[in-house]
């Protein structure tokens, strides 16, 4: 006849093998767990090894934008005629001298002649305006690239009023190339604290 106390372990051995069991499948699941923690590590391993690769090409892209941008050389000038008055007529076609400078980058604009000198083989902007009071007289403007017109502006009447007049163009000039602006013989412009006569060139991009 068995005892109580055969019965009692039977039940604790059935216990303790159910403990075993249920702690080999916990440790499955932690086992399991631990491996997906260590491919998601390596997963964040590489795509951080990527992303640093990047910012390094990134910080090289930068790098040589920063050292392209240093060396593109800067070229810019803004001026106007600079004093109140009349500039004309004249008997013979003269270069205009603006004395006034807004700004001058690169100092490639001559205060002292009025001659732009390209420094770099390039294509630049230039643009110009004029005033003056119209009474049977004519104002006007040339541009010229070295000894070639390429563009001008006036306007002739008896209007008795203030007129203006502007154009602009972009050239392609090599270096060395000059640019001015000149007065036609028996025409006249006016200026005054207005600024009615500017000349403005800008490198827009090296060739």
């Amino acid at each position: 006849m068995r005892t109580a106390l055969h019965f009692d372990i039977k039940s604790e051995l059935r216990d303790l093998r159910d403990m075993v069991v249920q702690q080999r499948a916990e440790l499955s699941r932690t086992m399991t767990e631990l491996r997906d923690t260590k491919t998601q590590v390596e997963v964040l391993k590489t795509e951080n090894s990527v992303m640093g690769s990047r910012l390094m090409r990134s910080e090289g892209q930068l790098e040589a934008l920063k050292t392209e941008n240093a060396e593109r050389p800067k070229v810019a000038f803004s001026t106007s005629l600079g004093k109140t008055g009349h500039q004309g007529p004249f008997n013979t076609a003269t270069t205009v001298v603006y004395k006034n400078i807004f700004t001058n980058t690169g100092e490639h604009y001559n205060q002292a002649t009025g001659i732009f000198t390209a420094p770099v083989r390039g294509v630049y902007y230039f643009s110009f305006t004029m005033g003056d009071f119209l009474q049977s007289t004519v104002m006007g403007l040339s541009l010229f690239k070295n000894e070639q017109l390429i563009i001008h502006s006036g306007e002739v009447g008896d209007h008795q009023q203030f007129r203006n007049a502007s154009n602009a163009v972009i050239l392609q000039l090599e270096v060395g190339d000059v640019v001015f602006m000149q007065l036609p013989a028996n025409y006249r412009i006016y200026d005054d604290s207005n600024h009615r006569n500017t000349f403005i060139g800008i490198l827009l991009f090296p060739v």
